[in-house]
Order: C-alpha cells, then structure tokens, then sequence
C-alpha cells in the first residue's frame, strides 16, 4: 500500500456563524480529487459533521482529527479513490493509516537532515500523536473484538505481545521526541531502533492480525469499527 496526497486545502471556518460552519464543507470535499484533503479549523467538535459524512460520503473519505479541543479543532478530510457507500475492511483502513505515519516520520527526519529542526519538531509531534491514537484505537477497540472472536487472552495470547510492544513503541516516541530538534545523534540511533521495532510489528498487525479480524467479521461488522477508528478524537 502507498501513501500519497496532495497538500491540504485549509478552511478556518472559526469565523463563520454556527449555522453556517458546515453548510458548504460537504460540497468543496465533492470537487476534491483522490489523495487531495481539506483541513478544517473550527472552534467546535466537529463530530456532527463526521456523522453526516458517515451517512451521507460513507467509504469515500478518511478522517485525521489533528487537534481535539477545548478551543480548537483541527481534522483533515482526505478523497479515497472510492465509491460512496463502498464497505471498509480494517487491514485496509489501518494499513492506509500506517502508511500514512510513516510518511510523516520519514519527512520529519528529512526536515532534521536539512537544517529545519523547527519543522522536524512539528512534524514528529504530528506523527507521534496520530501513532498514539492509533495505537489507542487498536486497544480500546480493535484487541477486545479479536479477543472476543477468537478466545485469545489478552493477558497471553496474540494480543498481549502487541500491548508490549505498543509499550516500547511509545518509549521510543518519548525518547526521541525529547531531541529531535537538537544537534544529538542519539536520535538517528534511536529512529532506527524504532523502525526496526515498527517493521516487525507492522507486518505481523497486517498479515495476521488485520486480516483475521476481518475473516471473523461480517463486512458490515468490520465497516462499523472503521466508523470508530474516524471516531478517535487526537491526542496532544
């Protein structure tokens, strides 16, 4: 699978009375080609507009909260290259998001090797949280339903061992957060260890996990856990 979209289309609606926020959002999304995306800035929750979206463009788009509140929120609407009404499966969905998290790291370490560390900064936050909130989705939701299904344990099974490497994924978030804008070299150290640590887990959440769980769900089943993932407010 391969990430690519063109840069964003802002529309900072902050100023627009409440009842004419969303009025056009819908219709500036139709004229968007696949890959392209909108990013809206409200000073509300936004998840009205996700539920007409659900209805109304269901499969044809996906949905990045960027920044959740209290003041701001912030979410970027991308075009799939779908059909409106087509089913989600999870390996696709979730494949689609670590692709694009991917890109976002290689980009923040590009900006590094370039001499924009502000820029590296802000795109590591960027890829850090939407990790995080991964991550969150797949435990909160994703591990109970496999859980569910299979009779795993997830204090033993498939599961468990994802939880502890979610554990060290997020240490290594933290570490190298803390000198991505710095001059230290103990960061590209580190973003190898993490690469590493994400290539394995990657490939056994896409070649197991995420296919398994859709085997063991209806497409319907596995389209309404797609909904929730949307439905995963960011993490600061």
């Amino acid at each position: 699978m391969t990430f690519a979209t063109a840069p964003a289309l802002v529309l900072d609606i902050r100023s627009l009375v409440p009842d004419e926020r969303y009025r056009g959002l819908p219709e500036s999304f139709d004229r968007l080609r696949p890959g392209e995306r909108l990013r809206v800035v409200t000073e509300e929750d936004p998840r009205p507009l996700l539920r007409r979206f659900q209805l109304e463009r269901s499969g044809a788009f996906e949905w990045i909260p960027l920044e959740s509140g209290p003041e701001t929120w912030v979410t970027e609407i991308v075009r799939r290259a779908a059909n409106v009404g087509e089913l989600r499966r999870l390996g696709e969905a979730l494949g689609w998001d670590h692709d694009r998290l991917d890109d976002l790291a290689a980009r923040a370490f590009a900006a590094r090797a370039d001499g924009r560390p502000g820029s590296a900064r802000l795109l590591w936050q960027g890829f850090s949280a939407g990790l995080r909130r991964h991550i969150r989705f797949e435990e909160q939701v994703l591990f109970p339903v496999f859980e569910e299904k299979t009779g795993a344990s997830p204090d033993a099974g498939p599961t468990a061992v994802m939880r502890s490497e979610h554990r060290a994924i997020e240490t290594l978030l933290g570490a190298i957060g803390a000198v991505m804008s710095l001059a230290d070299p103990a960061a590209d150290a580190l973003r190898t260890e993490l690469l590493s640590l994400l290539r394995g887990h990657n490939e056994k959440e896409e070649l197991v996990l995420y296919p398994g769980t859709d085997r063991l769900l209806a497409p319907e089943e596995s389209d309404a856990l797609v909904a929730r993932l949307q439905e995963q407010p960011a993490i600061a």
